[in-house]
């Protein structure tokens, strides 16, 4: 009779129509389209994904990163913070228990409230005691708040795993990025030491009437040209290794130390799994987002209980006297147990507006996950789109190598035997230089177009094979 009364009386009780409007998107009902269900799949992927190059100091640099980088120290205090909160409302669930007591002098009044010898004399009195309150949950609203504070602590834990996903991918980036630069510089050397060559060659044939200026006039601009790309690419080079220094939280300074990076190609990554529920289960930030929304809907029934009776238990044991010396005498004993109910009737409409906002954040995280899913297959999708047009261009680029490599290799032969001139042999050797830059700059879009797809996989990747010096090894 007593919790029907109670119920009763709660008349600002939430009515039926101030429920959540939509519910998150089923993951195995979504439809990840062509490219992904599509593309090859692998079971097992690794932990440290860019172990696959094989690099110590790229290895050193992430582990640095993963502890230095500022991004990261920030995500880190979130979770702590995340922590403490979660502590706090799993304490609301625990009994809480509290010491008091006093002691005072007191000259006591004269009239009859204070019996003889006490009335009208200087005394003492005192009090110790232990205090004991314990909420009883009936409607869960304790257990929904605990459970969401949870729910926010996952959220932190996964957006710190997507900083340090975030972080790893763009120093391997810079990395790759890096030894793409130098490559590409080794290339141009090559190159400028043909044309150093072939300028001193023209140089003496003009000394002895054998060419003209002209012929060594246009060698001179290609070496001037490939000087000048040298000069590019060592900018290149030092603002890649200050990107790394700066993602690291370190100075410029800290790039001076950096090693040449000396990478391999690695074969394109794939998503471990057609099914999307599988695929993007390894992204940190949808799994924030999911618990986000598991959060707020454990807010919304936590603000629905609020409409009802709160129930607490009440104890407290203790001595009191009026004279401390009789304080822990048996005859100062006072004890006292009982329930303390807490009725809201009327709130002003601030219980119905706390659960109006509830809900509004519910939906917001429910409008949140599903933008995540969708935006998460299009990046996938959009990976794997990109990785295949960078193999295609890839092989063209080689193609083009190699059929560079004849023509030069037909020009010597020509030049030797009279039929053609040096600078037939420049333009095809200048051809081939830029091919072999195409090629290096082939592979640097497909390593970046790599660590793009691997960011949208969630860190996911196991690669199939590696190319090294030419050679295929399979992993």
């Amino acid at each position: 009779m007593l919790g029907t009364g109670l119920i009763a009386l709660s008349g600002c009780a939430p009515g039926r129509d101030e429920k959540a409007a939509r519910a998150p998107d089923d993951l195995s009902s979504l439809r990840a389209g062509q490219e992904i269900t599509s593309a090859q799949h692998r079971a097992s992927p690794l932990a440290a994904w860019w172990s696959v190059y094989a690099d110590p100091q790229l290895d050193a640099l992430v582990a640095q990163a993963q502890q230095d980088a500022p991004s990261l120290q920030i995500a880190q205090a979130r979770l702590r913070d995340a922590e403490a909160v979660e502590g706090a409302a799993r304490a609301n669930q625990l009994p809480h228990v509290d010491g008091y007591g006093w002691i005072a002098g007191e000259q006591f009044p004269g009239h009859s409230y204070y019996p003889a010898p006490y009335k009208g004399n200087f005394g003492s009195e005192g009090q110790f005691q232990l205090d004991v309150q314990y909420h009883v949950d009936f409607w869960g609203r304790w257990r929904k708040t605990t459970r969401a504070a949870a729910y926010w602590q996952i959220v932190a834990e996964q957006e710190a795993a997507d900083a340090r996903l975030l972080i790893e991918t763009a120093v391997v980036n810079a990395y790759v990025r890096l030894d793409a630069a130098y490559k590409m510089q080794d290339v141009a050397r090559a190159g400028l030491s043909r044309r150093e060559g072939v300028v001193a060659m023209l140089t003496l044939r003009a000394k002895a009437g054998l060419s003209t200026d002209i012929d060594a006039v246009a060698a001179r601009e290609a070496l001037t040209d490939t000087r000048s790309q040298i000069d590019l690419l060592d900018g290149e080079i030092s603002a890649r290794r200050h990107e790394i220094a700066a993602l690291l939280g370190k100075t410029p300074a800290f790039a001076d130390g950096l090693n040449r990076p000396r990478l391999p190609s690695i074969a394109d990554p794939a998503p471990l799994s057609s099914v999307p529920a599988v695929l993007l289960g390894y992204r940190p930030d949808v799994s924030a987002k999911r618990a986000a929304v598991e959060a707020a809907a454990n807010a919304v029934g936590a603000a629905r209980a609020a409409f009802y009776p709160d129930v607490d238990l009440v104890a407290f044991a203790g001595f009191r006297a009026l004279d401390i010396g009789h304080i822990f005498r048996p005859g100062s004993v006072a004890s006292q147990f009982g329930p303390a109910v807490t009725l809201p009737i009327f709130q002003g409409g601030q219980l119905r507006a706390a659960l109006k906002n509830r809900l509004g954040e519910y939906d917001a995280a429910v409008s949140d996950y599903n933008a995540t899913l969708s935006r998460a297959l299009q990046q996938v999708a959009d990976g794997i789109a990109n990785l295949k047009a960078g193999q295609a261009a890839k092989g063209e680029a080689d193609r083009a190598v190699s059929y560079w490599t004849h023509v030069v290799e037909l020009q010597n032969l020509r030049q030797k035997n009279g039929i053609s001139d040096t600078n037939d042999r420049l333009d095809a050797e200048t051809a081939l230089l830029l091919s072999r830059r195409r090629a290096v700059e082939a592979d640097a879009r497909i390593a970046v177009a790599q660590i793009t797809l691997i960011r949208a996989l969630g860190g996911a990747w196991s690669p199939t094979f590696t190319f090294t010096s030419g050679q295929t090894s399979h992993g």
